[in-house]
């Protein structure tokens, strides 16, 4: 979950620092499909066609491996009338997930497993809100459940975008106001009027007339044309505020109303005027201007609609957002930090920030921020223990950022505390079962070792008297005490991968990387190994390039490479001889192993890297299901890489990468 919280703030990140929204829509879904390891996240965008509301495949990130659907006819123009049920659902903007192959929907069942989808969640998109579409998450390979929180994670993930798609739509919309801005202020800033009120003639400027619409002689130059034109909302106000006007000894007047358009749209005024009186304090006639403040009020609604936007995208993030002066007081804090702490912000506004934090870690924080104002590292992250005003303290992550400034009054430091305290406390149970687990396996594998063995002698010692008494007999024994000893050796190789197992999960394996020659190495191997096959067989080995090292464990290392050809040879009997290429590309090593043999089911190639998986295909042969679980390992530890393609009855190909010495 931390590391999903973590893809969720760069996520938000994104939102918040990419200024092409379609650009920063594709980074979210590949970093939320990398953090949930899903084979596919796509975004559905509505638009209606006519009066019907349709969908299109907009947006399209995949797992390596994982068919694209992007430029799929198929997935663009559909009506939600064959997922009826979608649209009342996401509408309301609720999300949904599940199995695909309980879904009660018929069609929509059918298009997904037409795409090999297993599961799936979808969390809907809201703009203003209006419902502006979907994201989808697929899995094509596993049928695991989602969880709660993780739904409800990636749900906010969506509502951000949708709160960034509003922010995109009021800057488009400022951007368009802000350039007729400038046109106007080009043109005229201000239109005229005056009103004779002794014989009741108004008479407006050509400039008065342009703002809303209309030309100087189109326009009826009367008061009832005028009101006609002010908004029913602003009407009351204005000509309650001019009889308040007419019966004071006021001499200036203004006010502000909206003036509807010849367009049909409303134009904000601020009005200026000024009055003549008689001998009676009664007026008699009345000039004055008009502003067009249209745009200033626009820009003033779309500030406040970001300022609400980033509020909510700040407080929404799963993290506390913190920032901190020269003298290490917090000057700024957002919503989650009640959550994380229980404090509120007043409780910690112009505090220290190392008073909500245990004392034993106090001493670490402050290095580390002298530390940023020592050195040019510009960033710091920390495990410290954060106190909560009612349950103890938790475990956060504490991340530093300097921002330098030309005088202390202007310097500060930003930071953000995320909440790891069930996963710190999970990876050290893990840890300690891992232990315990490692310990135990070592025990029993050794533990097996000593009957293993007595047996393997006692098997021989049979053998020996066996010959001594007949022929026959000792035949007859000899083949009993070969597949004996022939299961010895399988149940002994198979205490040596748990035992390998075991050591690599508590982080106990020892290795020793240094360099070596890649192709003498594998040369040595098929020559000592594989030369003898029973079928006459042996590795046509091919390369491509040999003049380079790696850095290697030679007996991890071995391991591996004895185990693929191994596996080459057995499920490829019958068939040409296995193949074995070594080459580079970009600075790597690359060793790709392939056979002719029985594949492997294309829903199983990711299953056979976990421990004890064997393949569907392969219950009539000898095997542990750890081979290749093991060689992922080791070949983690040489920082390689291990991948694998396959074709059901064509063969296998295993290909390795590793780090070439330069």
């Amino acid at each position: 979950m931390l590391h999903l919280l973590n893809s969720i703030s760069k996520a938000n990140s994104v939102l918040l620092s990419e200024g092409n929204i379609d650009k920063a829509i594709n980074e979210v879904i590949a970093v939320l499909g990398t953090a949930t390891q899903v084979d596919r996240v796509y975004v559905f965008t509505n638009k209606k066609v006519g009066s019907e509301l349709r969908l299109y495949y907009t947006h399209e990130w995949c797992k390596e491996g994982i068919e694209p659907q992007f430029g799929n006819p198929d997935l663009s123009d559909i009506s939600y009338d064959f997922f009826p049920y979608m649209y009342e659902t996401l509408s309301q903007d609720k999300f949904m997930y599940g199995l695909v192959e309980v879904s009660p929907n018929q069609i929509f069942r059918e298009i997904m497993e037409s795409q090999g989808i297993l599961t799936y969640l979808f969390t809907p998109i809201f703009c203003d809100g209006d419902y502006w579409g979907w994201i989808g998450y697929d899995n094509c390979t596993t049928r695991d459940q989602w969880e709660p929180e993780v739904v409800q994670a990636l749900y906010t993930v969506a509502r951000n975008i949708g709160i960034r798609l509003s922010r995109e739509k009021a800057e488009a919309a400022q951007n368009r106001l802000l350039e007729r801005f400038e046109l106007t202020i080009k043109a005229s800033q201000q239109g005229m009027w005056e009103w004779d009120m002794v014989n009741n003639k108004l008479n407006y400027s050509a400039g008065f007339m342009s703002m809303i619409g209309y030309s100087h002689y189109e326009f009826e130059h009367t008061y009832e044309n005028w009101r006609e034109r002010v908004h029913p909302d602003d009407l009351e106000i204005i000509e309650k505020g001019l009889a308040d006007f007419f019966n004071s000894d006021a001499q200036n007047y203004k006010n502000e109303q909206r003036l509807r358009h010849k367009a049909g749209h409303y134009v904000w005024i601020n009005g200026f005027g000024i009055v003549k009186r008689d001998e009676n304090g009664k007026p008699t006639y009345f000039v004055g201007t008009h502003v067009d403040v249209t745009t200033l009020k626009k820009q003033q609604e779309t500030l406040v609609e970001q300022k609400n936007e980033f509020d909510k995208l700040i407080n929404n993030l799963g993290e506390a957002v913190f920032r901190l002066n020269s003298y290490n007081q917090i000057t700024f804090m957002n919503q989650y930090w009640d959550e994380i702490s229980g404090y509120t912000i007043d409780d910690c506004m112009m505090q220290p920030v190392t008073l909500f934090f245990e004392e034993t870690e106090i001493p670490l924080i402050l290095e580390q921020i002298d530390e940023l104002k020592r050195t040019e590292s510009g960033k710091s992250t920390i495990e410290a223990k954060l106190k909560h005003k009612k349950n103890g303290w938790r475990w956060v992550e504490l991340s530093l950022r300097e921002n330098k400034a030309a005088s202390v009054k202007d310097y500060f430091t930003a930071g953000s505390i995320i909440d790891i305290h069930d996963k710190k406390i999970a990876l050290e149970k893990e840890k300690e079962l891992a232990e315990l687990k490692a310990g135990f396996v070592s025990l029993t594998s050794h533990q097996f070792r000593t009957p293993l063995t007595v047996i393997f002698s006692n098997i021989e010692v049979i053998e020996m008297a066996a010959r001594k008494l007949n022929v026959e007999l000792s035949d007859r024994i000899k083949d009993s005490a070969g597949m004996i000893k022939d299961q010895i050796e399988r149940m002994t190789q198979l205490m040596d991968n748990i035992l390998l197992v075991g050591r690599y999960d508590a982080q106990q394996l020892a290795y020793n990387l240094h360099p070596i020659n890649i192709s003498q190495f594998i040369r040595s191997i098929i020559k000592t190994y594989f030369q003898n096959e029973s079928d006459g067989r042996t590795v046509d080995l091919k390369e491509e390039g040999s003049d380079f090292k790696v850095a290697a464990d030679e007996l991890l290392f071995m391991h591996v490479i004895t185990n693929i050809i191994s596996n080459a040879f057995k499920y490829s009997k019958g068939s040409r001889n296995p193949e074995l290429t070594i080459g580079n590309e970009a600075n790597m090593a690359i060793i790709k192993i392939k056979d002719y043999g029985i594949g492997i089911p294309e829903d199983e190639i990711e299953k056979v890297f976990h421990s004890f998986y064997r393949a569907s295909n392969t219950v009539t042969y000898q095997g542990s299901g750890l081979g290749l679980s093991v060689a992922k390992q080791f070949m983690e530890l040489h920082n390689g890489k291990i991948f694998l393609s396959s074709q059901l009855g064509e063969g296998t190909e295993v290909r390795l990468t590793l780090p070439i010495i330069l």
